[in-house]
């Protein structure tokens, strides 16, 4: 031991008493800690908006537009006007297609989007039963930059999540315009408002006729009262026939459109009760995952506890939304669907107090887990019974209660319709036996009989027709679509284009991509300072003056305590800039200093026993580890997307221990992880300590031919 402490008295008085010496060694320990910061500062946040903002992609809309009825719709400059209000991206409107794509070719942009002539014409393509898909080209450009394009990617669900915005928005829009057809009085005219008011004033005008046909049989025998009457009955009647015709005449033109936008509100309601059933299958998906689980746990085997809280928290967040849409329509659903629907929130409820108590059970191992195991299971059991009830009921009962009213509005307007073409020409026979007073007079009585029964049988059909299509706004079925189809067509759009709400918990945060990349860049300027050591500094001791019975392992060890302080010098200054200068996310940094301290002891000694008993050798070596590890140590790239020799190689590495040792203390502690990956790396301190002290004679011939060579190459130091 006293060889030991010799060798480390002899280099402290060395290095003092020379000044070369100690500028060099305060290079050593300040190069490697600049590696760290400026590698953490230049990867701080390059993916949020502040970053990506600057980088410029261009957007040009060639969209002509459609006229529909008479409104003008452009999608392409809907989509314009929601980008120019989004500021993730440094958006660069151009005035032509030509200009875009250009400039991605010549890297003025880093991608470009280009909405084609006939995007909105191909968007409702759909309505004409020929569906072309509408095109928007996406140009980007590959070669300026390997990370750019994955940053610029984004652009892409950008543009889809305003496209399908403005399609649903349009589509919510239409659905609203055909439900105030089965409105109330309004200033458009609709069937069951205005036109009701028409088709009553068209009856009353028939009881009129009926009235003066009645007169004409009770006067036929005086010509002077049956002329004048005549001439009444044919002004009421003519007024009769004209507004029968207008009537006719508005149906036949409102009918088409009307059926349409019928059956795009049927259409609507079924997607609104499909996407429903979505949310239920979902939960049944996640609620089936956690009853497998259960089913197949064992007491005594792997701990499942953390795996169910997670599926019960993604399932709440489906069952949530489902919830939510039954809750607001629940004022039209039977007492009994409602009861059910309330029954199984609280069944959901139940689910997750079972769970806890399970996990608790399962972490202090209570003697009475199998029963929590079972009781679980059973309510599981039963909230799958009580969604597929839900599901049945309320499906069987919109869908069709839509399909009814629908039907029942297409059967009266055909009915009005056919009608009002009837009532016209039976009206023009009036007419024209009331124009012609000779004509009545000379005509039979059984004729006029036959005029006015003719008009008896009109005015019971249109009464009938006018109950009918009153009996529509009053009825649950019309109700109940109303309510569907009442709400705001942006809050309707926003919800058919994301009905699921996704709620981010996230495990161990980390404010910054600075910080979850610091372990990589401080673990990885441990190791280069290590390096930097292992190849300026000589292992060999030349001076032995003063030591007796001098052994190898004296000189190791000896000679390595300057290597470890300034090992230690190095880490202490990386990682104060880290905290002080970067500033990057820390849970405790005594153990942050402890896991990067132990780290630069451990690859310090590994790095030196390679330059001891190799020589140059082992420098290489060392650099070749450096290189491997860098590439293939998790450090910036998930292990399992690396090849498959990386993945072999990456339990050996040293990097891998120190790196999750250092973003346990960085992200927040689980378990034993920071305890073993400490423990862990003490299996390289043997590894280095075999190298240094028991392979040092057997490569000594061979490092000291090396060296004769290198000498006599006179270039090689």
């Amino acid at each position: 031991m006293k060889n030991v402490l010799k060798i480390i008295e002899s280099d402290i008085k060395r290095l003092s008493t020379n000044v070369v010496a100690m500028v060099v060694i305060i290079g050593l320990t300040v190069i490697p800690c600049l590696y760290a910061w400026f590698n953490i500062l230049s990867n701080w946040d390059p993916y949020g908006p502040d970053a990506t903002k600057n980088l410029q992609v261009a957007v040009v809309s060639s969209d002509q537009g459609i006229l529909i009825g008479s409104a003008e719709v452009n999608v392409g400059d809907i989509i314009i006007s929601r980008l120019k209000a989004n500021d993730t991206i440094g958006w660069v409107f151009t005035e032509n297609a030509e200009d875009a794509v250009g400039g991605v070719y010549s890297g003025d942009y880093y991608a470009a989007i280009v909405i084609d002539e006939q995007f909105s014409a191909d968007m409702i393509s759909f309505l004409g039963g020929n569906i072309e898909n509408p095109k928007i080209i996406y140009y980007e450009n590959e070669k300026k930059n390997a990370i750019a394009p994955k940053i610029t990617a984004k652009v892409k669900t950008t543009i889809e999540r305003e496209v399908d915005h403005a399609f649903v928005g349009t589509i919510a829009e239409v659905l609203l315009k055909a439900g105030e057809y089965f409105a109330t009085l309004d200033d458009q005219g609709n069937i069951t408002g205005k036109g009701i008011a028409k088709l009553e004033r068209l009856d009353s005008d028939l009881n009129g006729i009926i009235v003066i046909l009645d007169s004409y049989i009770a006067l036929m025998d005086s010509t002077k009262e049956v002329s004048e009457a005549g001439k009444a009955a044919a002004q009421s009647a003519k007024a009769i026939a004209k507004t029968a015709e207008e009537m006719a005449k508005a149906a036949g033109e409102q009918n088409p459109s009307l059926k349409q936008d019928v059956q795009s509100a049927k259409n609507k309601t079924d997607d609104a009760v499909n996407s429903f059933n979505n949310q239920l299958s979902n939960v049944d998906a996640v609620i089936g995952d956690i009853n497998n689980k259960l089913n197949s746990y064992k007491v005594g085997g792997p701990k499942i506890g953390p795996d169910i809280l997670a599926l019960y928290n993604t399932a709440n967040t489906y069952w949530s939304a489902a919830y939510g849409f039954l809750s607001k329509y629940s004022q039209f659903l039977p007492e009994n669907v409602n009861n059910t629907v309330q029954t199984t929130n609280e069944n959901f409820v139940k689910i997750g107090t079972d769970l806890q108590e399970f996990v608790t059970a399962e972490e202090n191992s209570a003697a009475n887990i199998e029963s929590i195991r079972q009781k679980a299971v059973n309510d599981i059991a039963n909230f799958l019974g009580q969604t597929a009830t839900i599901r049945n009921d309320y499906g069987s009962m919109i869908s069709p209660l839509a399909q009814k009213s629908i039907d029942s509005a297409s059967a009266s307007v055909s009915e009005v319709k056919k009608l009002l073409n009837y009532d016209t020409k039976s009206i023009d026979l009036v007419v024209a036996n009331l124009n012609d007073y000779k004509a009545i007079l000379s005509q039979s009585s059984s004729k006029l009989v036959k005029s006015r029964d003719e008009a008896i049988e009109m005015e019971k059909k249109l009464s009938k027709l006018i109950e009918e299509i009153k009996s529509i706004s009053n009825s649950d079925a019309y109700s109940r679509i109303m309510e569907l189809l009442s709400s705001d067509p942006e809050l309707l759009s926003d919800f058919i284009s994301s009905p699921v709400e996704v709620n981010d918990e996230y495990v161990y945060p980390v404010e910054n991509n600075g910080s979850m990349t610091a372990p990589f860049y401080i673990v990885l300027s441990i190791w280069v300072g290590a390096l930097i050591m292992s190849t300026i500094l000589k292992t060999s001791i030349k001076d032995t003056t003063g030591m007796w019975n001098l052994k190898n392992w004296q000189c190791f060890f000896g000679r390595f305590f300057v290597t470890c302080v300034i090992g230690q010098i190095q880490t202490l200054i990386t990682v104060l800039g880290a905290f002080l200068f970067v500033g990057i996310q820390c849970e405790n940094r005594l153990l942050f200093w402890c896991a990067c301290a132990w780290s630069s002891f451990v690859y310090s000694l590994l790095l030196y026993s390679f330059a001891y008993s190799f020589g140059n050798i082992g420098e290489a070596l060392s650099v070749i580890l450096m290189v491997i590890q860098v590439a293939g140590a998790g450090g910036t790239f998930p292990i399992e997307v690396l090849p498959n020799v990386f993945q072999q190689l990456y339990k050996y590495m040293p990097f891998n221990y120190s790196m999750n040792a250092v973003r346990e203390c960085i992200g927040g502690f689980y378990g034993d992880t920071y305890k073993n990956c400490m423990l862990t790396l003490l299996i390289y301190v043997g590894v280095a300590v075999f190298i240094g002290v028991i392979l040092y004679h057997p490569f000594k011939f061979l490092n000291e031919k090396i060296e004769v060579s290198k000498e006599k190459s006179g270039i090689l130091l």
